[in-house]
């Protein structure tokens, strides 16, 4: 038997369903105060007595359009009679970056890269042609890219023109995309040291990280590996990171860096870095070698290898370029990189001589020189001296570095003084 309640709600009424629940439904159109009203009666009510919410990490979904011209918002509307979702090959992983470009939607999985195209579809031919056509489908055909590449780090994505970059952790490479496919630019030299360091990146540490983007005043993509084992220093602790840069126009590696950037971003032609939710502009401070106000020294490490089948002596070391480069070491090592003997350091030509320095290098015809003195002792005719005349071994590998702050130093070439071994 039915019966009735009073309400302090205006334009509302209450069904009591079964189960004894309360609804609570506006009785006028759009509760305006003289919209037509709804009179109480029969109503169909569709109840999904199984409603779960479910997560698809491989599947996209688009809301309806907006349109600020035309005031149109329908951002919040998901028709479920309308085609709104596309997934793909969920064996490939989650989807964990996505990049509109032009009118192509690049989707990076875990274990695969794809793009996707947008309000158009492919059509194919009898003889397995692809067209392209207009359609109604937000997002069309999903087309593979060649190679089984990924990313599980979407900070590492960094955009340059048509040119993408990003690091793929599970097959330690870093990776190109570009109108002619994925390339490994990690391999372009630097494919042992990507394998060891990024190795070492850990998930289990929230601070591990591989943040990418790409400096626009330079032309680099810039990428900072950043693990607590990364950055071995000189007296055996370690920096926590290391950051390099990557030139299109020489296809290599050319330089590592002494910042730790949180992310980096470029904006007309200027670059920009944030650390502990600072910004810094870079390439305006006059005083070299300063990053986010520590100064740092600059370290170049090269090998030293004429005639690479012979037992040579290091006898002296040449260099062209400014005054203030110091050999930090050098050392001759036998054929399978074993450390033979090492030379005592050589400082710049610009410091003063104290009693701690053996040797410093000296100016002549544009050119700074420098004896090399042995400091693990030379071994002839079964005497062990030390303070000798150069170092003995098939190759040398030499570290110079510079501090200087008060301007802009160059190194162009380095040599050395050789003789054979008898």
């Amino acid at each position: 038997m039915g019966y009735s309640i009073d309400i302090q709600f205006f334009n509302t009424f209450i069904i009591r369903s079964a189960n004894s629940a309360l609804h609570f439904e506006e009785s006028r159109i759009k509760g305006g105060f003289n919209e037509p009203f709804v009179s109480i009666g029969p109503k169909a009510h569709i109840v999904d007595e199984n409603f779960a919410g479910q997560r698809r990490g491989n599947a996209l979904i688009y809301s309806g359009v907006y349109n600020s011209r035309t005031d149109i918002n329908r951002t919040n509307v998901f028709s479920s009679a309308e085609p709104i979702t596309r997934a793909v090959d969920p064996a490939n992983g989650d989807i964990n970056k996505l990049h509109a470009e032009d009118t192509n939607l690049n989707i990076l999985q875990e274990n695969k890269v794809s793009y996707a195209l947008i309000d158009k579809d492919a059509l194919f031919t009898a003889e397995g042609g692809q067209l392209t056509a207009s359609g109604a489908a937000v997002i069309g055909q999903i087309v593979p890219y060649q190679g089984e590449y990924g990313t599980t780090h979407p900070e590492s994505f960094a955009v340059k023109g048509i040119r993408k970059y990003f690091v793929d952790k599970n097959r330690a490479a870093v990776l190109r995309l570009s109108r002619d496919g994925i390339t490994e630019i990690s391999n372009y030299g630097m494919r042992d040291y990507f394998r060891d360091s990024i190795a070492l990146i850990t998930e289990d540490y929230p601070n591990n990280k591989i943040v990418g983007f790409y400096d626009d005043h330079d032309d680099q993509y810039v990428v900072s590996l950043q693990d607590s084992l990364l950055g071995l220093q000189p007296d055996g602790s370690y920096a926590g990171y290391e950051t390099l840069s990557f030139d299109d126009s020489v296809n290599g590696w050319i330089s590592f860096y002494d910042y730790k950037p949180d992310f980096g971003f470029s904006h007309n032609k200027k670059f920009f870095t944030l650390h502990d939710n600072d910004l810094y502009e870079h390439y305006i401070n006059p005083t070299r070698n300063t990053f986010y106000g520590s100064a740092f020294a600059s370290y170049i490490t090269f090998i030293a290898n004429a005639e690479p089948s012979s037992v040579k002596n290091f006898l002296n070391i040449n260099y062209e370029g400014t005054s203030y480069w110091t050999m930090e070491s050098a050392k001759a090592e036998d054929g399978i990189r074993n450390t033979i003997q090492e030379a005592k350091k050589i400082d710049n030509a610009e410091l003063s001589l104290t009693g701690d320095i053996i040797s410093q290098f000296k100016k002549k015809e544009d050119k700074y020189y420098s004896h090399i003195t042995n400091n693990t002792g030379a071994i002839k005719d079964g005497v062990v001296g030390v303070d000798t005349a150069g170092i003995s071994g098939l190759f040398s590998i030499v570290e110079m570095s510079n501090g200087y702050t008060g301007g802009e130093q160059e190194l162009f070439s380095v040599s050395h003084n050789i003789t054979k071994s008898s």
